[in-house]
């Protein structure tokens, strides 16, 4: 059967198949104008960052990680804000040009600005300063110290809310930039900046590594790369284009909007500073102010504190350890940090110090970034530890403090103690110290140094304070100890005699020094009535000038290069260093005498019994060195009006006579050096003791030319005549007898007579370097030692530590520097002493027996052979 057809039907599906492909193009059409409108949306803020590559971290500023490159996506509330930026060293292929948690250099002082189209970033150099009231000179200033553009970042684009531009700073981070590299400028690989360390980047070696941002800082990592150079006495190359890497933390970290109120540096305390010039309307000309430099340590509750009460602060000091310390270190190390509690509970602040290790559970702890002040490992042969920090440039505030301790601080401690202490205590004769005495000198050495991360400088005057008796008084040293203050050089009780530990006699510093104390408080108590920095002036003036007069309480400036003030020196114990250099060197010597004996039967391969030796020589020469500055010294002190003691004092006529007559003494007798117990066990060597005889009684010729300041400073002046009159008194007093001369009085004499030919200027400089010896290829007594330390124990002296960054010599702060003083030559005061010296010759050349009388011709035939040349 056949069905009717619908035509209806039929058209409508006939119109719906033409329909089709015209639909599907409309369909297609519109998309694609969705599409063109979609890409005409998109920001080139989101062309850059909107992709899976890229990493986003959100803080202070933005940070992006794409393709190698790193941008700040940086906000305009930022610009003109101040900052630090500053370097931290994450890891080393080389920890000999630098430590692992080290930084290097000082953090640049910096703020941005914008202009058109590209970001500066700019440097303050500002270092001046006026009342909050005098507006219209801050107005000056600020003209007269805008920011330094130190580099230029184009602006790639803006964020999307137009809060923030964005800009590469890849090159910046990724560069040699001398101010935020890797190298320690004083490193072991440098012998503490004497060798020249010359740095090739290799930048296509080196590459952007980590981001990380906080709410008040952020941090990039960068891999850097070089090859380097290392230059002995500028020229000789023994090292050259070594691969070297480091992983380097930069962080960029916000000032405080309103900076702590400073507090004002008197130098007659001992503190770091930053220097500022100060121009006002009220003074009649500019003025140098400096603030030192101390944490914020705020009491909790103001009120509480004005009471009398013990308050918790508002933010305390936390110190994080670093967990790859040998374990035993560990628990001493935070003790001795937390000492510090002691001193601030005496001016009214409880639990101010904390301790922490590096915490596991914070995904944010990093121990590289500038938020986080930590005590770091440095496994490296070096005898040292350091404790620098990084402070607010405008206040003087405390950021961050670091402290590095080096592996072999360990064998310091151990010669310290043991040389100066076996004499007494038995307990430390033997390789290796008990637990209990290395851990309390690791205690020790963890309070110095975090006493530099406090504000504290070195105060070298301490120790002198103490009556050298008093040092074997049982009753003293157990309230005092060795010395007012662990902020001296002072380290163990070398004083002290056989028989003085079982009386009760303390061999050790004390845990806080009553000096400590005294700085603590002026550093940190609060004036809460003052309303400003120079309100507390006269407070702080008044704790200073009430003490003035007790030596307890003395600051001693380091003094650096030259030797003026015998009462601050390093390393020494007592108010007598004549008295205390006896006592020491008589327990130096029975250290020598029975050494073998303790450490026999555990030194098979006799390398510690090497180290040691030239340990004691070491110490021998550092108690030379505490008596030969009273000759020619000058006690210096910091003054203000009326305060009691002078801004500077000869030291007395007899003392200085005291100390020649001393050393020329101890020249007689010095073969006990050359222990031949002790020199058959280790490498051969000359006769140290001839070596050290000649060089003492070179340097004291010598020093005669070095008296001027010192006799032009006293009303009763030991002149260069008398002086070397002393000397030839002494050294020739055998001949005058007409006696056979021992083989050290020839020896004596032969060095007396060089020694004034060379004073005299009649050898026009030749000859051999002063006591020198052939094994020493000409090296002095000075550089053959410190040679010798170094290659044995990573020894650096302690001169060559100090940084270029250290305070430039200003008067009234910072360190001891040279006196420029000059006076006229005594060229002719040698040379009437050596004519003198002819004519003893003369009359006692038939003297005494055959070697004798050689001895004597030969010293008669160099003088005359001198003045034929002259």
């Amino acid at each position: 059967m056949i069905k009717k057809i619908d035509m209806n039907k039929i058209m409508t599906l006939l119109i719906i198949c033409f329909l089709i492909p015209t639909l599907g193009t409309q369909a297609a059409t519109r998309k694609k104008k969705e599409n063109k409108t979609e890409q005409k949306k998109q920001s080139e803020y989101d062309k850059l960052f909107n992709t899976p590559a890229c990493k986003t971290v959100k803080g202070l500023i933005t940070l992006h990680k794409i393709d190698g490159k790193v941008y700040f996506e940086f906000p305009f509330s930022l610009f003109g804000k101040e900052m630090l930026l500053g370097s931290t060293v994450e890891e080393i292929s080389d920890n000999t040009e630098a430590l692992v948690g080290q930084k290097p250099h000082r953090p640049l002082h910096i703020y941005f600005t914008k202009i058109d189209t590209n970001v500066q970033m700019r440097y303050v150099y500002n270092a001046s300063v006026t009342n909050a009231k005098d507006k219209n000179i801050q107005e000056a200033i600020d003209k007269g110290n805008i920011g330094a553009i130190a580099k230029m970042f184009p602006v790639k684009c803006w964020n999307n809310d137009k809060s923030a531009v964005v800009f590469d700073v890849t090159d910046f981070l990724v560069s040699d930039l001398y101010e935020i590299d890797p190298f320690d400028p004083y490193s072991a690989s440098t012998y503490g900046g004497w060798i020249q360390r010359i740095t090739n980047f290799k930048k296509d070696r080196s590459f952007i590594g980590d981001i990380m941002a906080f709410e008040d800082n952020v941090s990039i990592s960068s891999h850097l790369s070089f090859g380097v150079t290392m230059r002995a006495l500028g020229m000789f190359e023994y090292q050259t284009d070594k691969p070297f890497s480091a992983l380097v933390k930069r962080s960029l970290i916000l000032l405080p909007e309103k900076p702590m109120r400073p507090r004002i540096l008197d130098p007659r305390i001992g503190v770091f500073y930053t220097g500022k010039m100060k121009f006002t309307n009220d003074d009649n000309g500019s003025d140098v102010v400096y603030y030192a430099h101390r944490w914020r340590v705020e009491p909790k509750d103001m009120e509480a504190y004005k009471r009398g009460e013990l308050v918790e602060v508002k933010q305390p000091i936390i110190f994080y350890i670093d967990p790859n310390f040998p374990q035993m270190w560990m628990k001493y190390i935070r003790m001795g940090v937390e000492d510090w509690n002691r001193a601030f509970e005496e001016i009214g602040l409880k639990n101010v110090v904390q301790t922490k290790m590096f915490p596991v559970d914070d995904p944010e702890f990093d121990p590289n970034n500038i938020k986080y002040t930590c005590i770091r490992y440095a496994p490296i042969p070096v005898e040292n530890a350091m404790g620098p920090s990084w402070v607010d440039p405008r206040s003087g505030e405390i950021l961050n403090a670091s402290v590095y301790i080096y592996h072999n601080l360990v064998s310091l401690l151990y010669t310290w103690r043991m040389l100066q202490t076996a004499a007494v205590d038995p307990s430390v004769r033997q390789i290796t110290l008990p637990e209990e005495v290395m851990g309390d000198a690791i205690r020790y050495v963890a309070r110095h140094e975090v006493g530099h991360c406090f504000g504290l400088m070195h105060n070298m005057a301490s120790s002198n304070a103490f009556p050298t008796d008093s040092l074997r008084s049982a009753t003293f040293t157990q309230k005092y100890g060795t010395t007012p203050s662990i902020m001296d050089y002072a380290r163990f009780n070398y004083v002290a005699q056989p028989g003085d530990l079982e009386k009760g006699v303390k061999l050790t510093p004390p845990i806080i020094g009553q000096y400590d104390y005294y700085a603590i408080k002026w550093i940190y108590k609060p004036i809460p009535e003052a309303k400003t920095a120079e309100e507390e002036v006269p407070t702080l003036d008044r704790w200073i000038s009430e003490k003035a007069g007790d030596p307890i309480y003395r600051y001693g400036k380091q003094q650096i290069m030259s030797r003026y003030d015998p009462s601050a020196l390093e390393e020494d114990l007592g108010d007598d260093a004549i008295k205390s250099a006896t006592y020491g060197l008589k327990n130096l010597r029975y250290v020598m005498e029975n050494l073998n004996e303790w450490v026999a039967a555990s030194d098979t391969d006799l390398s510690f019994r090497n180290q040691m030796y030239y340990a004691i020589l070491n110490q021998f020469r550092t108690y030379m060195g505490h008596v030969t500055p009273i000759i020619g010294g000058i006690y210096l002190n910091e003054k203000y009006e009326g305060d009691p003691r002078p801004t500077y004092q000869s030291v007395p006529k007899a003392e200085q006579k005291r100390a020649l007559q001393f050393l020329l003494q101890l020249q007689e007798d010095m073969s006990w050096l050359d222990n031949k117990e002790m020199l058959k066990n280790i490498p051969i060597i000359g006769n140290p003791g001839v070596l050290f005889q000649q060089t003492l009684i070179s340097n004291l010729i010598s020093n005669a030319s070095g008296l001027g300041l010192c006799i032009s400073k006293s009303e009763e002046p030991y002149t260069e005549e008398e002086y070397l009159q002393d000397i030839y008194d002494y050294i020739w007093k055998p001949t005058q007898k007409g006696v056979t001369l021992k083989s050290r009085e020839r020896e004596a004499q032969l060095t007396f007579v060089k020694s004034l030919i060379k004073e005299s200027k009649l050898d026009a400089g030749k000859g051999k370097a002063r006591g020198s010896m052939n094994i020493t290829n000409n090296l002095t007594l000075d550089q053959w030692l410190d040679q010798k330390m170094f290659q044995l124990y990573g020894y650096v002296p302690e001169q060559a530590k100090l940084s270029a960054d250290s305070p430039e010599p200003v008067q009234g702060v910072g360190f001891q520097r040279r006196v420029k003083a000059d006076f006229p030559s005594i060229a002719h005061v040698y040379y009437n002493v050596l004519m003198k010296t002819k004519q003893q010759l003369e009359k006692a050349k038939n003297t005494g027996n055959t070697e004798t009388r050689n001895h004597y011709a030969l010293l008669l035939h160099q003088i005359n052979q001198a003045l034929k040349k002259d």
